[in-house]
């Protein structure tokens, strides 16, 4: 309240000091004809700040002032000009007769006090956050980005100078090079980056540039020697979403941004049409990519959102999380196995659930090589234990998490995601609820995926193992492939596998090399590349689609859909149920290998006897 008052005191003044410029401006120096309207120089003044009191204007914390700040200031002298208008010609008929302010003096008051307060806020906040950089100015930091993005990242510097300095930007806009954006300057092109870094001594490089590809990326760091600065970057445009941007999103370039950044558009009004105001179960939801599907419903604002998961520990860190990141959501935390039917059935009787995000499953191929029957327990039969509670429940929405390792399968896990495929499939041809399947290749930052291997082996020295040097994969940020997803489900129906276009497959041996650049050494000098073989159940490359299979563009360019094929009638269904549930029940191994051979013929994948439990 000190601080409002103090305020106040301070615009009193001025607009007692403007009422005196506007009868200098109206009268010269005719001081007999200024006497006359000089009884309205107190009461004025009081008008005018009383009405900013009330507008709110004492409330804004003026260090951290936009534009939005200062317009309310003229719209509040404008009404305090026709308030004291109204009031002083009140006053005049009916009891002081000699009360009389001419109009283009109350104007000239109001219109010129608002223009000093303005100046008095702009020029203390400047003073103050000039003496602050200059009390904070070690780290100078060059942007690279003068758009949305980078003009927020000047903004929070600015708020918070002791974390660095900004010098300049650097943008390839040629009609930025050469302006000022909040008085620092547009020093030039990206490609100018080094010379900048050294004329100016640049201690760190932001690339500031959320929707920035990965290729474009690519081309900006290829002319940065990260030998001499730092380098960091905000991510990509789906790890931000609609938060704003902040100091805290500030994190090094990895490999994550040369590979996984791709163009990738989706229309939000879709997907909040079947999501905002519904209640949402997520399976998996603590693992890698069920997280991420619960990080971006929850910025749909669903009615409830269940999170079910096996294990305690990530169910508690992810609830934790979106608590803090959305402390009005309702949370419902559910520890089950998706295998447990009469939990299920439990948890579809006890809420009301409209949307099901099925993302729970076993995918380490070498391990499920050696655990088949859980393979076959988790990622298919527990695939319909929740499809068949969703629809006697009356569940709205069904989307089925697969792999493209479902495609020609090599591995047990590859097969059991294909068993998934074909219930879901199937299942859904007798069925009111919508149900999709989207299937994509490899998420860059997964848990037990190359990448964060990759890093483990860089921190300890080396040496990085590649299994093949003509290995490829597909990938694409974990962010990125969910928000395909959301926007396959505004698609779902009858069981449609939807593809997701991930780009071009990248070579494992280059990406190792990327990595060990990146983390500033030099491949097979300071850190050894050793080739360690394919293991078992793996391929060479990796395939979205079957040769049999005819797909079909969406409204999404990302987006493929499939036509329909391998579906099962209600007795055939039920058969391979009972078979599925013999194999994980009594650990019949011959029988997964004859499934596998029966209704996915164009399979390799066997189950070993020798290695299998």
């Amino acid at each position: 309240m000190k601080k409002k008052i103090e305020l106040m005191t301070i615009d009193y003044i001025i607009f007692l000091l403007s009422y005196f410029i506007a009868l200098f401006f109206r009268f010269q120096t005719d001081f007999i004809e200024m006497q006359k309207y000089i009884y309205p120089v107190i009461l004025f003044p009081i008008i005018m700040v009383l009405v900013m009191y009330y507008h709110r204007i004492y409330d804004h914390i003026w260090r951290f002032a936009t534009l939005k700040e200062i317009k309310p200031i003229i719209y509040s002298s404008f009404s305090g000009y026709l308030l004291n208008f109204l009031i002083i010609e009140a006053l005049r008929r009916l009891w002081f007769y000699n009360l009389v302010i001419p109009i283009t003096v109350g104007f000239i008051t109001a219109l010129l006090g608002a223009l000093l307060i303005i100046f008095s806020r702009v020029w203390w906040f400047s003073k103050q956050r000039n003496n602050n950089i200059q009390n904070n100015s070690n780290k100078k930091i060059i942007i690279i980005g003068a758009g949305e993005a980078g003009v927020e990242l000047l903004d929070e510097f600015l708020r918070h100078p002791e974390y660095g300095k900004v010098i300049g930007f650097l943008d390839d806009d040629e009609s930025k090079v050469g302006r000022k954006i909040r008085n620092i300057n547009v020093l030039g092109k990206t490609d100018e980056v080094m010379s900048v870094v050294k004329k100016f001594e640049i201690n760190e490089v932001i690339i500031a540039i959320p929707s920035a590809t990965s290729e474009q990326l690519k081309n900006i760091i290829d002319r940065i020697d990260t030998k001499n600065v730092r380098l960091k970057t905000l991510p990509g445009i789906f790890e931000i979403l609609n938060n704003k941007i902040s100091l805290g999103f500030l994190r090094d370039v990895n490999i994550e941004d040369l590979l996984g950044r791709k163009e990738i558009k989706v229309n939000f009004e879709e997907i909040k049409y079947y999501i905002t105001g519904k209640n949402v179960l997520i399976t998996g939801a603590g693992g890698s990519i069920g997280s991420e599907i619960c990080r971006q419903i929850a910025a749909f604002n669903p009615e409830n959102l269940l999170i079910l998961g096996r294990g305690e520990n990530s169910i508690f860190h992810i609830s934790k999380e979106l608590k803090e990141k959305f402390p009005n959501l309702k949370i419902v935390e559910i520890i089950s196995d998706v295998t447990n039917e009469y939990r299920i059935k439990h948890i579809f009787n006890r809420f009301n659930i409209d949307v099901v995000f099925h993302a729970a499953a076993h995918k380490h191929v070498p391990l499920m090589e050696k655990n088949p029957s859980e393979a076959f327990r988790v990622n298919a039969y527990g695939t319909y234990i929740l499809a068949k509670n969703a629809i006697e429940n009356g569940v709205k929405r069904f989307i089925f998490i697969s792999t493209d390792k479902a495609i020609n399968p090599t591995s047990i896990m590859g097969s059991s995601k294909r068993f998934g495929e074909i219930i879901i499939r199937s299942i859904a041809r007798y069925s009111d609820t919508k149900f999709g399947i989207v299937r994509f290749g490899n998420v860059l930052g997964s848990r037990g995926s190359v990448v964060p291997i990759f890093k483990e082996q860089i921190e300890k020295g080396g040496p990085v193992t590649v299994t093949h040097p003509e290995m490829k994969r597909y990938f694409m940020t974990i962010p990125e492939a969910v928000a395909l997803v959301l926007q396959a489900g505004a698609f779902s129906n009858k069981g449609e596998v939807f593809v997701l276009n991930m780009g071009e497959p990248v070579l494992i041996d280059k990406l190792a090399k990327d990595m060990i650049k990146l983390s500033g050494y030099i491949p097979d000098q300071d850190i050894e590349i050793v080739y360690t073989g394919i293991r078992p159940g793996e391929k060479l490359y990796e395939e979205l689609f079957l040769d049999s299979e005819e797909f079909l563009k969406t409204k999404n360019e990302r987006i493929f859909i499939l036509k329909e094929n391998n579906i099962l009638n209600n007795l055939e269904l039920i058969k391979l149920i009972e078979d599925i549930v013999k194999i994980f029940e009594e650990n019949d191994f011959e029988m997964a290998n004859r499934l596998i051979k029966n209704y996915i013929p164009e399979a390799t994948s066997k189950i070993k006897y020798d290695i299998a439990y």
